[in-house]
């Protein structure tokens, strides 16, 4: 009888065992991986059917918009030369104090549909874009994406560290400084991630 009490015993701990195991493994979530770099930026650019020769200078600029013949938003930092379908750059960190930075869930709840998870909701946010300039003026600007488009690298600054998941397909770990997030429109889900995809992204130019 005394056996059968103590095999009973050891089933029920190793049942509760594997439902406590089963339990926290469920309670993980997605595997993020971090968004961080160092801020700098060594480009080359395809010039698919462009003519970039007019191009000079690349300026990092938050929030671009124009209205009439004026450009909104703000310069990020200082511009670098563009020559040989090439530019390097370093992303001010932090930002210039003239740059808004942003609420992380205003940022994300805006472009993902569902109930978003942050694990510091306090964090602010920017993001960059890098406008294309003459000499002259500004004739558009270059950005970072796959061949077919799908997939676009977006640079963002985080004034702190965070993980947003939930949603939409959306897994973030943005930390302290500058982060690439990924954008993928496969045509069924809009995906923000900031694991790097497995094809090369290159560069691209369009205008205005």
């Amino acid at each position: 009888m005394k056996k059968v009490v103590k095999i009973s015993i050891l089933t029920a701990t190793v049942a509760v065992a594997i439902m406590f195991l089963g339990g926290c493994k469920k309670e993980t979530g997605p595997s993020l991986v971090s968004g961080g770099f160092n801020g700098k930026i060594t480009a080359t650019v395809d010039t698919e059917d462009w003519d970039l020769s007019p191009l000079k200078f690349v300026v990092p600029w938050n929030d671009p918009r124009i209205s009439g013949s004026s450009l909104l938003g703000e310069q990020m930092g200082d511009g670098v030369n563009f020559s040989n379908k090439k530019f390097t750059i370093t992303l001010p960190n932090p930002p210039p104090s003239n740059v808004d930075l942003n609420n992380v869930k205003d940022a994300f709840e805006d472009m993902i549909d569902g109930t978003l998870k942050f694990s510091d909701p306090k964090v602010l946010v920017a993001d960059v874009e890098f406008l294309a300039h003459t000499g002259e003026y500004f004739t558009g600007f270059f950005y970072n994406a796959s061949s077919d488009k799908k997939t676009a690298c977006y640079y963002v600054y985080a004034d702190g560290d965070v993980n947003v998941t939930g949603g939409n397909n959306i897994s973030i770990s943005l930390k302290e400084g500058w982060n690439r997030v990924y954008h993928i429109n496969d045509g069924k889900n809009n995906k923000f991630t900031t694991k790097a995809p497995d094809g090369e992204l290159k560069w691209y130019y369009d205008n205005f």
